[in-house]
């Protein structure tokens, strides 16, 4: 990856939905450029996806999560990764071992959430944080 690679992905975080366009001019290259290196970005992994963060009413919150040792902490991680409300789901090291960031629109569907986490018989404890703001 060289320094162009990362001003596209600089410029994506910032507005995912931009034209290979406007890209282009303002990066100082060709739209095709961008198209390639874009799609050879996507090839290896590197952009997985392209998403949508929202702002409003919705509650946002983080929930912080400990596994028993000698758990395979990438199985609970995966099955929690889809469900509804689930934003980003991170394997940390420290105190807890997942970190589980939410956008739903409640505090009950959020208290739902964690209440099915601390199902999985693996799980120790969780602890949530609400967010309170985003810059």
């Amino acid at each position: 990856m060289d320094d162009l690679d990362r001003q596209i992905l600089r410029a994506l975080k910032q507005n995912a939905r931009e034209s290979f366009v406007s890209l282009a001019e303002s990066l100082r290259t060709s739209e095709g450029t961008i198209r390639a290196r874009i799609k050879r970005l996507q090839d290896e992994g590197i952009i997985r996806q392209f998403t949508v963060i929202t702002a409003g009413s919705n509650v946002k919150a983080m929930i912080e999560v400990r596994i028993a040792t000698n758990v395979n902490t990438s199985a609970v991680s995966g099955e929690i990764s889809g469900w509804e409300g689930v934003d980003r789901v991170w394997e940390v090291t420290g105190e807890h071992d997942i970190v589980v960031f939410v956008d739903v629109e409640s505090t009950l569907a959020l208290n739902e959430i964690v209440e099915r986490i601390r199902q999985f018989k693996e799980v120790e404890s969780t602890r949530s944080r609400l967010i309170l703001r985003e810059y």
